[in-house]
Protein backbone atom coordinates (compact mmCIF):
# COMPACT_ATOMS: atom_id res chain seq x y z
CA UNK A 1 0.00 0.00 0.00
CA UNK A 2 2.81 2.41 0.92
CA UNK A 3 4.72 1.28 -2.37
CA UNK A 4 1.40 2.19 -4.30
CA UNK A 5 1.34 6.05 -2.07
CA UNK A 6 4.78 6.72 -3.25
CA UNK A 7 4.24 6.16 -7.20
CA UNK A 8 0.92 7.55 -6.95
CA UNK A 9 1.42 10.71 -5.45
CA UNK A 10 4.09 12.05 -8.01
CA UNK A 11 1.52 10.94 -10.82
CA UNK A 12 -1.64 12.38 -9.65
CA UNK A 13 0.34 15.71 -8.43
CA UNK A 14 2.25 15.85 -11.77
CA UNK A 15 -0.57 16.89 -14.14
CA UNK A 16 -1.71 19.63 -12.38
CA UNK A 17 -0.66 23.46 -12.57
CA UNK A 18 1.58 25.44 -10.68
CA UNK A 19 -1.85 27.12 -9.25
CA UNK A 20 -3.78 24.26 -8.69
CA UNK A 21 -0.70 22.27 -6.81
CA UNK A 22 -1.16 25.66 -4.28
CA UNK A 23 -4.79 24.65 -4.04
CA UNK A 24 -4.06 20.90 -2.50
CA UNK A 25 -5.77 21.51 0.90
CA UNK A 26 -3.99 18.22 2.13
CA UNK A 27 -4.61 14.29 1.41
CA UNK A 28 -7.58 12.05 3.49
CA UNK A 29 -6.89 8.70 4.16
CA UNK A 30 -9.85 6.07 4.96
CA UNK A 31 -8.63 2.99 6.37
CA UNK A 32 -10.30 0.04 8.15
CA UNK A 33 -9.20 -0.04 12.25
CA UNK A 34 -8.02 -3.00 13.73
CA UNK A 35 -7.83 -5.03 10.74
CA UNK A 36 -5.90 -7.63 12.94
CA UNK A 37 -8.78 -8.34 14.92
CA UNK A 38 -10.08 -10.48 12.17
CA UNK A 39 -7.41 -12.64 10.47
CA UNK A 40 -9.61 -15.72 10.31
CA UNK A 41 -12.10 -13.41 8.29
CA UNK A 42 -9.72 -12.19 6.33
CA UNK A 43 -7.75 -15.17 5.29
CA UNK A 44 -4.76 -14.00 6.46
CA UNK A 45 -2.18 -16.76 7.79
CA UNK A 46 -1.85 -16.13 11.96
CA UNK A 47 -0.37 -13.58 12.82
CA UNK A 48 0.38 -12.02 9.26
CA UNK A 49 -1.94 -8.62 9.84
CA UNK A 50 0.12 -7.61 13.63
CA UNK A 51 1.96 -5.31 11.14
CA UNK A 52 -1.08 -2.71 11.06
CA UNK A 53 -1.16 -2.81 15.03
CA UNK A 54 1.43 -0.30 15.43
CA UNK A 55 2.13 1.42 11.81
CA UNK A 56 0.62 4.60 11.65
CA UNK A 57 -0.78 5.05 8.16
CA UNK A 58 -0.75 8.77 8.39
CA UNK A 59 2.79 9.47 9.09
CA UNK A 60 4.25 6.85 6.77
CA UNK A 61 2.24 8.72 3.76
CA UNK A 62 3.46 11.68 5.77
CA UNK A 63 6.82 11.20 4.89
CA UNK A 64 6.12 10.60 1.28
CA UNK A 65 4.51 14.33 0.36
CA UNK A 66 4.08 17.69 1.55
CA UNK A 67 0.64 17.86 2.42
CA UNK A 68 -1.27 17.53 5.66
CA UNK A 69 -2.18 13.84 6.01
CA UNK A 70 -5.67 12.80 7.90
CA UNK A 71 -6.68 9.38 8.78
CA UNK A 72 -10.17 8.42 9.55
CA UNK A 73 -12.34 4.84 9.58
CA UNK A 74 -12.94 3.78 6.48
CA UNK A 75 -16.63 3.44 6.95
CA UNK A 76 -17.00 6.85 9.52
CA UNK A 77 -15.43 8.25 5.65
CA UNK A 78 -18.22 6.76 3.33
CA UNK A 79 -20.59 8.20 5.99
CA UNK A 80 -19.07 11.63 5.44
CA UNK A 81 -19.40 11.18 1.71
CA UNK A 82 -23.29 10.31 2.01
CA UNK A 83 -23.96 13.48 4.61
CA UNK A 84 -21.88 15.91 2.39
CA UNK A 85 -22.57 14.78 -1.29
CA UNK A 86 -25.28 12.63 -0.85
CA UNK A 87 -29.23 12.50 0.09
CA UNK A 88 -28.76 12.10 3.39
CA UNK A 89 -27.61 15.69 4.49
CA UNK A 90 -32.21 15.87 4.92
CA UNK A 91 -31.63 14.01 7.87
CA UNK A 92 -30.34 15.59 11.01
CA UNK A 93 -29.60 12.35 12.97
CA UNK A 94 -28.84 8.87 11.31
CA UNK A 95 -27.27 5.57 11.34
CA UNK A 96 -24.89 4.91 8.23
CA UNK A 97 -24.62 1.30 7.43
CA UNK A 98 -21.88 0.65 4.89
CA UNK A 99 -21.65 -3.12 3.49
CA UNK A 100 -18.26 -4.09 2.02
CA UNK A 101 -16.06 -6.73 2.62
CA UNK A 102 -16.59 -6.32 5.82
CA UNK A 103 -19.55 -4.48 7.10
CA UNK A 104 -19.00 -0.97 8.93
CA UNK A 105 -21.01 2.23 10.21
CA UNK A 106 -21.09 6.21 10.97
CA UNK A 107 -23.49 8.35 12.63
CA UNK A 108 -24.70 11.92 12.19
CA UNK A 109 -26.12 13.83 15.34
CA UNK A 110 -28.10 16.67 15.38
CA UNK A 111 -26.80 17.67 11.38
CA UNK A 112 -22.34 17.07 12.20
CA UNK A 113 -20.80 13.81 11.65
CA UNK A 114 -19.83 12.16 15.28
CA UNK A 115 -16.77 10.27 15.14
CA UNK A 116 -16.52 9.48 19.13
CA UNK A 117 -13.82 9.47 21.46
CA UNK A 118 -11.07 7.57 19.59
CA UNK A 119 -12.29 7.82 15.87
CA UNK A 120 -14.49 4.73 15.65
CA UNK A 121 -18.15 5.43 16.43
CA UNK A 122 -20.72 3.90 14.58
CA UNK A 123 -18.58 0.62 15.06
CA UNK A 124 -21.90 -1.00 13.61
CA UNK A 125 -19.73 -4.43 12.64
CA UNK A 126 -19.25 -5.04 16.21
CA UNK A 127 -22.79 -4.80 17.33
CA UNK A 128 -23.84 -8.53 18.67
CA UNK A 129 -26.70 -9.84 17.13
CA UNK A 130 -28.48 -12.89 18.01
CA UNK A 131 -29.57 -15.87 15.58
CA UNK A 132 -33.06 -16.55 15.42
CA UNK A 133 -32.89 -20.03 16.58
CA UNK A 134 -31.11 -18.95 19.77
CA UNK A 135 -27.84 -20.83 18.98
CA UNK A 136 -26.05 -17.51 20.49
CA UNK A 137 -24.86 -13.82 19.38
CA UNK A 138 -22.35 -12.45 16.51
CA UNK A 139 -21.27 -9.44 15.82
CA UNK A 140 -23.29 -7.84 12.30
CA UNK A 141 -19.86 -8.58 10.56
CA UNK A 142 -21.13 -12.14 10.78
CA UNK A 143 -24.42 -11.59 8.99
CA UNK A 144 -24.16 -8.74 6.77
CA UNK A 145 -20.44 -8.37 5.27
CA UNK A 146 -19.53 -9.44 1.91
CA UNK A 147 -16.66 -12.01 2.72
CA UNK A 148 -19.37 -13.99 3.66
CA UNK A 149 -21.41 -14.23 0.35
CA UNK A 150 -17.93 -15.19 -0.75
CA UNK A 151 -18.07 -18.39 1.59
CA UNK A 152 -22.20 -18.80 0.18
CA UNK A 153 -21.02 -19.29 -3.08
CA UNK A 154 -17.82 -21.44 -2.19
CA UNK A 155 -20.22 -23.88 -0.12
CA UNK A 156 -22.16 -23.75 -3.21
CA UNK A 157 -19.38 -25.21 -5.24
CA UNK A 158 -19.44 -21.77 -7.13
CA UNK A 159 -16.85 -19.31 -7.93
CA UNK A 160 -16.69 -15.73 -6.06
CA UNK A 161 -14.71 -13.65 -8.04
CA UNK A 162 -17.75 -12.25 -9.89
CA UNK A 163 -18.37 -10.21 -6.91
CA UNK A 164 -15.51 -8.21 -7.37
CA UNK A 165 -15.54 -8.02 -11.13
CA UNK A 166 -18.73 -6.59 -11.76
CA UNK A 167 -20.49 -4.46 -9.04
CA UNK A 168 -22.93 -3.45 -11.07
CA UNK A 169 -24.24 -6.61 -11.73
CA UNK A 170 -24.49 -9.89 -9.52
CA UNK A 171 -28.03 -11.32 -10.66
CA UNK A 172 -26.12 -14.62 -11.82
CA UNK A 173 -25.63 -15.58 -8.15
CA UNK A 174 -28.68 -17.36 -7.58
CA UNK A 175 -29.64 -18.69 -4.11
CA UNK A 176 -26.71 -17.82 -2.56
CA UNK A 177 -27.23 -14.26 -2.92
CA UNK A 178 -30.56 -14.51 -1.99
CA UNK A 179 -29.54 -16.06 1.32
CA UNK A 180 -27.53 -14.00 2.28
CA UNK A 181 -29.85 -10.64 1.37
CA UNK A 182 -31.55 -12.23 4.16
CA UNK A 183 -29.09 -12.66 6.79
CA UNK A 184 -28.13 -8.97 5.83
CA UNK A 185 -31.18 -7.47 6.17
CA UNK A 186 -31.63 -9.23 9.66
CA UNK A 187 -28.81 -8.37 11.07
CA UNK A 188 -29.12 -4.51 9.99
CA UNK A 189 -32.77 -4.31 11.33
CA UNK A 190 -31.23 -5.80 14.71
CA UNK A 191 -28.39 -3.19 15.11
CA UNK A 192 -30.69 -0.55 13.81
CA UNK A 193 -33.29 -1.33 16.88
CA UNK A 194 -30.58 -1.96 19.48
CA UNK A 195 -28.57 1.49 17.51
CA UNK A 196 -32.19 3.52 18.07
CA UNK A 197 -32.91 2.26 21.79
CA UNK A 198 -29.38 4.51 22.89
CA UNK A 199 -29.17 7.35 19.89
CA UNK A 200 -32.73 7.79 18.82
CA UNK A 201 -32.03 8.72 15.47
CA UNK A 202 -34.71 9.55 12.52
CA UNK A 203 -33.31 7.19 9.60
CA UNK A 204 -30.60 4.55 8.72
CA UNK A 205 -29.29 4.90 5.21
CA UNK A 206 -27.75 1.75 3.87
CA UNK A 207 -25.08 1.92 1.49
CA UNK A 208 -21.92 -0.48 0.01
CA UNK A 209 -19.78 -1.68 -2.62
CA UNK A 210 -22.73 -3.78 -4.29
CA UNK A 211 -25.61 -3.37 -7.23
CA UNK A 212 -27.95 -1.01 -6.68
CA UNK A 213 -29.94 -3.55 -6.98
CA UNK A 214 -28.92 -5.55 -4.68
CA UNK A 215 -28.96 -2.75 -2.06
CA UNK A 216 -32.46 -2.13 -2.85
CA UNK A 217 -33.25 -5.33 -1.85
CA UNK A 218 -31.54 -4.73 1.30
CA UNK A 219 -32.84 -1.62 2.21
CA UNK A 220 -36.97 -3.14 1.04
CA UNK A 221 -36.61 -6.32 3.69
CA UNK A 222 -34.55 -4.58 6.31
CA UNK A 223 -37.72 -1.96 6.38
CA UNK A 224 -40.38 -5.28 6.60
CA UNK A 225 -37.86 -6.96 8.72
CA UNK A 226 -38.43 -3.87 11.15
CA UNK A 227 -42.20 -4.08 10.90
CA UNK A 228 -41.73 -7.30 12.82
CA UNK A 229 -39.56 -6.23 15.47
CA UNK A 230 -41.21 -5.06 18.90
CA UNK A 231 -40.21 -1.66 18.72
CA UNK A 232 -42.25 -0.33 21.37
CA UNK A 233 -40.95 2.97 23.39
CA UNK A 234 -39.39 3.76 20.29
CA UNK A 235 -39.89 6.57 17.37
CA UNK A 236 -40.17 5.40 13.59
CA UNK A 237 -37.15 4.66 11.61
CA UNK A 238 -36.88 5.28 8.12
CA UNK A 239 -34.86 3.19 5.95
CA UNK A 240 -33.07 4.87 3.22
CA UNK A 241 -30.69 3.99 0.40
CA UNK A 242 -27.15 5.79 0.22
CA UNK A 243 -26.35 7.79 -3.13
CA UNK A 244 -23.13 7.51 -3.52
CA UNK A 245 -22.06 3.60 -3.84
CA UNK A 246 -19.01 1.70 -3.90
CA UNK A 247 -16.98 4.87 -3.92
CA UNK A 248 -18.04 6.00 -0.92
CA UNK A 249 -14.98 5.22 1.31
CA UNK A 250 -12.21 7.07 -1.49
CA UNK A 251 -14.67 10.36 -1.48
CA UNK A 252 -15.00 10.59 1.98
CA UNK A 253 -11.38 10.62 2.34
CA UNK A 254 -10.32 12.71 -0.26
CA UNK A 255 -13.16 15.40 1.41
CA UNK A 256 -10.91 15.20 4.75
CA UNK A 257 -9.00 17.74 4.37
CA UNK A 258 -12.39 20.20 3.10
CA UNK A 259 -14.04 19.32 6.28
CA UNK A 260 -11.28 20.24 8.37
CA UNK A 261 -11.06 23.46 6.99
CA UNK A 262 -14.72 24.29 6.58
CA UNK A 263 -17.34 22.89 7.77
CA UNK A 264 -18.85 22.13 11.03
CA UNK A 265 -17.46 19.13 11.74
CA UNK A 266 -14.01 20.02 12.12
CA UNK A 267 -14.59 20.83 15.67
CA UNK A 268 -15.37 17.15 15.92
CA UNK A 269 -12.84 15.74 13.68
CA UNK A 270 -9.28 17.40 15.07
CA UNK A 271 -10.66 16.18 18.91
CA UNK A 272 -7.25 14.70 20.37
CA UNK A 273 -7.36 10.86 20.36
CA UNK A 274 -5.61 7.90 18.82
CA UNK A 275 -7.35 8.31 15.65
CA UNK A 276 -8.20 11.62 15.55
CA UNK A 277 -7.40 12.99 12.09
CA UNK A 278 -5.56 16.06 13.25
Amino acid sequence: MLEFAKRALPEVAGGLTAAQSRRIAGLGVASPFQLWSWEAEIGAPPSAMEGWRDISIADEIGRQCDYPVMLCNDATSACAAEFFFGEAWRERDFLYFFIGFFLGGGLVLDGALYTGRTGNAGALGSMPIAAPDGSGASQLIAWASIYQLEKRLERAGRDPSPIWRDLEDWSDLGEPLEGWIEDAAFGIAQASIAAASVIDVAAIVIDGALPQRVREAIRLRVAARLETLDRRGLSDLKVLSGAIGADARAVGAAALPLIRGFARDREVLLKDGPNSLG
